[in-house]
């Protein structure tokens, strides 16, 4: 948790609204991350271009993974068990999702995972205006419909 976020009410609220998605081995859980559907109110506004222009489409949110298990590829295995999910929702034609700028890690994972760069979006970071990078990546049905 960077800077106290997420702090535990919206990790309690993305379980609530059934957003959490879990990365589990045996009975260690490895992974996790919220999976929200649109809108996204952190995506309204973009300085670049979505790929999809709709509200086709679901945000990842708080991906966290186990540093007991690092450069495991324990990212690459959540977000797949996340695409194979949302590749069975035909309607479902992007995913986005974003990361601060000094996040290099998160942004090599995002790129390698298939995303591509759609500009950036200002987040509320710690009382501060970020400028995070944005991402999308087209499902199956988002590559068989044309977005623009």
């Amino acid at each position: 948790m960077a800077g106290g976020y997420p702090n535990t009410s919206v990790l309690v609220n993305d379980i609530q609204n059934g957003h959490t998605v879990v990365l589990v081995e045996g009975y260690e859980v490895l992974g996790t991350a919220a999976v929200i559907p649109a809108p996204d109110e952190s995506y309204q506004v973009i300085d670049g271009d979505w790929l999809t222009h709709d509200d086709t489409y679901v945000a990842i949110h708080r991906v966290a993974v186990s540093a007991n298990h690092r450069g495991q590829g324990l990212s690459g295995k959540l977000f797949a068990a996340i695409f194979k999910e949302i590749e069975a929702n035909s309607s479902i034609n992007g995913i986005r999702i974003d990361t601060h700028p000094d996040n290099k890690g998160m942004q090599h994972v995002i790129k390698k995972a298939g995303f591509s760069d759609t500009g950036t979006v200002k987040v509320l970071a710690d009382s501060q205006i970020v400028h995070d990078f944005a991402y999308e990546k087209l499902t199956t049905a988002g590559s068989l419909v044309k977005t623009r």
